[in-house]
């Protein structure tokens, strides 16, 4: 299926909160049958976290199936998230025709929140402002002293402004004079700068230019009651963990689907597929969970081409701090469900600089210099010019004459521009509809009845599970003790079970992800180590022709059932 011809909505431009909800809500209307959309929550704004849930109920309810759920804009600047999870929906009701559509339809469901943070991205596609997660004052109630950002020229992106000094640090570079590089020590003539984000000065005491705590310093990736700690130790935190409506939300929302088998983060930007955990080494993980994140990102790697990326061991560079309190890493270590985040659009491989893992601890200033000078000439060949504006005079309030240029950093580095838009969302819903299909699939391979004596017979039923994923999905989540065991029931009328339980637990089921093997010169040999399958018998009394139904459910599968007959 080629995505960029089987689309229905235009996509040159990032939704604001009121498209998105008539987007749903006209699948909601159009597709009854397919979608249901519900509330997570309602932020401070009034404004909704819509979720929108599709399946084809025909072949069973949304919470009966094993269930993906995709969300984006947890952080509210990295909108190509969102428009990633309205991309897919897109290509599925678009393609409602298409036979993979309709089975994966019939065996699954999703659950799409397109924006975690509909407040903060409302306000970073209408203002200037960057904005991690919400235009919320924290941790400080008002702005603090010392420069903050704004549009003083007023073209509508907050830039950069350099300031002439004998004291400045950067000079402007011979290759382009768009571009600072570092002043050397022995550099004592010449015109040098200091270069600041474009804003005022609070508090301006007529000499010094100190940077200003931002004035929305909640991230809500900080904030899920895994490895939390307090604002001192980790910035963003939050007062206390899921301290805001956004993330109790979500939160509240995966807890209350017990169908939830996988969760896909859709973040900006950097071109990684990150896998857990986050919050300390790889090596403390189980085993056979670090596997299935090795073959599920090998999946992702062929599709968008991003490097697999573990965030504790590889993400950070070295000596970083490690993130605590992440979303990825709550429903991992808490749930038990692997987590996938995709930090969408690669601007540094895009313009020729090399990305390695884990990053380095420091570059040169003749590699930062190098790396400015790339960044404007690929947006002077892929962009003509477009989003990088000249070094330009300006009369500041506070500090005078200024120059003010550079990037627009919201829709250049952070999201991409419109023009590799619809490049960046195909690929990365093409590994989700790839990804579905590894849910486990729990089935009743056949129903076996033997008649005994008079109108007593034998019911053997044989349940299967023909899915990557375990019925208990990740390792981690059997730790927690919480998750039910699988269970298969037996009922019908005018029956009386004579031997075996009324309903019967048979622990879970592995998917084919733990099936092992090997492929030597001598061909390819299987081990198996675990059931896949697995047999329930009962002794019943039953008049003939008497119908069983029989079910099976818990685990993250959802429910199955099938009938027989005597």
């Amino acid at each position: 299926m080629k995505l960029t011809e089987t689309v229905s909505h235009v996509y040159d431009h990032f939704y604001k909160y009121q498209e998105i909800t008539d987007i749903l809500q006209g699948y909601a209307k159009e597709h009854p049958e397919l979608a249901r959309l519900t509330v997570a929550g309602t932020t401070p704004q009034g404004r909704h976290l819509w979720v929108l849930e599709v399946t084809n109920t025909k072949t069973g309810a949304f919470e009966d199936k094993p269930a993906y759920y995709i969300e984006g804009n947890i952080h509210a600047g990295e909108v190509t998230g969102c428009m990633c999870c309205m991309y897919l929906l897109d290509v599925l009701f678009t393609n409602l025709d298409q036979p993979e559509i309709q089975d994966i339809l019939d065996k699954y469901t999703f659950y799409v929140l397109p924006r975690v943070s509909p407040d903060g991205s409302e306000h970073y596609l209408t203002t200037p402002d960057m904005v991690r997660s919400v235009p919320r004052m924290y941790p400080y109630t008002e702005d603090m002293p010392g420069l903050q950002p704004k549009d003083i020229d007023g073209d509508g992106v907050i830039r950069k402004m350099r300031v002439k000094s004998p004291f400045g640090i950067w000079k402007v570079s011979d290759k382009d004079p768009r571009v600072m590089t570092r002043r050397r020590p022995d550099d004592v003539t010449g015109e040098f700068y200091n270069v600041y984000q474009e804003g005022v000065i609070e508090d301006y005491d007529g000499i010094n230019v100190p940077t200003a705590p931002g004035r929305f310093g909640l991230d809500f990736n900080r904030n899920y009651p895994i490895g939390w700690k307090p604002e001192h130790e980790q910035r963003g935190a939050g007062s206390y963990p899921l301290c805001a409506p956004e993330t109790r939300a979500n939160t509240d929302f995966i807890l209350s689907h017990p169908n939830i088998c996988s969760v896909l983060d859709m973040h900006t930007a950097g071109g990684q597929n990150l896998y857990t955990p986050g919050f300390k080494p790889r090596k403390e993980a189980e085993a056979a969970d670090m596997a299935i994140y090795k073959k599920l990102g090998q999946m992702a790697h062929e599709e968008n081409g991003y490097p697999v990326v573990n965030v504790f061991d590889e993400y950070m560079a070295p000596g970083s701090q490690a993130t605590y309190g992440g979303f990825d890493d709550f429903c991992h270590f808490i749930l038990g469900i692997p987590t996938f985040t995709i930090e969408c659009w690669d601007i540094n491989p895009r313009v020729g600089v090399a990305m390695q893992y884990p990053p380095k601890a420091e570059t040169t200033d003749e590699e930062q210099e190098e790396e400015a000078l790339k960044y404007v000439q690929w947006i002077d060949k892929e962009l003509d010019g477009e989003g990088c504006k000249d070094w330009t005079v300006f009369q500041h309030p506070q500090l005078g004459e200024v120059e003010i240029g550079g990037v627009d950093y919201k829709y250049v580095a952070q999201n991409p521009p419109i023009k590799f838009l619809v490049q960046e969302l195909e690929k990365h819903v093409r590994f989700m509809l790839r990804q579905v299909k590894t849910l486990p699939l729990v089935r009743f391979d056949k129903v076996e009845i033997t008649g005994m004596a008079g109108d007593v017979y034998k019911v053997d039923a044989y349940v299967m599970n023909t899915g990557f994923l375990p019925t208990y999905v990740f390792k981690e989540g059997l730790k927690l003790k919480t998750l039910k065991e699988l269970t298969v029931s037996l009922q019908g009328e005018q029956i009386e079970i004579l031997e075996g339980k009324a309903s019967q637990g048979i622990g879970h089921l592995e998917g084919f992800a733990s099936v092992q093997g090997f492929n030597s010169g001598l061909g390819a040999s299987t081990i198996q180590t675990a059931p896949l399958e697995k047999k329930v018998t009962w002794i019943i009394r039953a008049p003939k022709g008497s119908e069983l139904t029989l079910t099976c459910q818990g685990g993250r599968m959802g429910k199955t059932q099938t009938t027989a007959h005597i």
